[in-house]
């Protein structure tokens, strides 16, 4: 559904300080976890996100907290509006930044996430606590048993996949408490796009949290190409990007969210609760992921071409 009450959107006005409306919010675009509506008032243009999945301020605060420092250390993102109360959400579903104008259809470089990556990773913002599961680990056999079990269409790729899933798992050690600081945690080319001006913009924060850069770099490069890897790679030493990869378990994050995203997708597009936009664009998702999927062949690969 593209549209939103107009008295909810002014009540979003009101709480963070926005101006009266100048007209109903406008549909702009979507995510796994909100989607993004532009609102126009008296005193500028705003996105305002509602959250699809209820968030807690302890969290919100310690994304916004990192959003600013890199701000601050020269990265370009979209500045936080907080509530006039001094919060960051509204009822837990409403968070909203000012608005960036985007360049439509163009895709950053390799090169490009590379270098934004380094700037992150030069924030050097302390973590507020430990690693997530998600990022740390594994999903283990009776995670993979209940997947494979699960059904669903894409069930003759995961099954085909599985070996080299399972053996994914052997690689995952923990991250050293020490090692950890605040980290964007989903950084790639749908979340790193060019402004209408050239620039280069970083958007969507709320999954920030702790982690260890290095295996954040790895999760990073395993999306893209080998050739776009390399050059971002590359790039993110050349702009003094502070951590390097030398071995398989530096790749430990990309392998646990990968484990932990087929889990969530098939969930999702399995549920009769969920609306079929929801359950086709995980069905879509779990089909992209099994066509590539990270295996042990991919990783040795990687680090010999870096």
């Amino acid at each position: 559904m593209n549209e939103v009450p107009g008295e909810a959107m002014r009540a979003v006005a009101r709480a963070y300080g926005l101006g009266e409306p100048a007209g109903p919010a406008v549909y702009a675009a979507r995510g796994e976890l909100g989607r993004i509506w532009r609102l126009e008032t008296g005193r500028g243009s705003w996105a305002v996100k509602e959250l699809l999945v209820p968030a807690e301020e302890r969290g919100a605060r310690g994304d916004t907290e990192f959003q600013l420092a890199a701000r601050e250390a020269g990265l370009r993102l979209p500045r936080p509006v907080m509530t006039v109360d001094g919060d960051v959400l509204l009822d837990g579903r409403w968070r909203v930044y000012e608005w960036v104008d985007l360049a439509g259809g163009e895709v950053v470089s390799g090169a490009e996430l590379g270098a934004v990556t380094a700037g992150l990773h030069q924030v050097g913002h302390p973590a507020w606590g430990p690693a997530d599961p998600w990022f740390s680990e594994p999903v283990g056999p009776a995670g993979w048993e209940a997947l494979a079990a699960a059904g669903g269409e894409w069930a003759a790729a995961l099954e085909r996949a599985l070996p080299e899933l399972v053996a994914l798992d052997a690689l995952v050690i923990p991250p050293a408490p020490e090692s950890l600081t605040t980290c964007h945690r989903d950084v790639n080319v749908e979340n790193v796009l060019r402004a209408s001006d050239g620039g280069v913009v970083v958007l969507d924060w709320e999954n920030a949290g702790p982690a260890r850069p290095a295996w954040e770099l790895a999760k990073i490069l395993v999306d893209l190409s080998l050739e776009d890897a390399v050059a971002a790679y590359r790039a993110y030493r050349v702009a003094d990007g502070p951590e390097t990869l030398a071995e398989p378990a530096g790749f430990s994050m990309a392998i646990a969210e990968q484990g932990h995203l087929l889990e969530f997708y098939a969930r999702r597009a399995l549920s009769p609760e969920e609306s079929e936009d929801n359950r086709a664009r995980a069905r879509a998702r779990l089909r992209t992921m099994l066509d590539r999927p990270l295996t042990p062949a991919r990783i040795d690969a990687l680090l010999a071409a870096l």
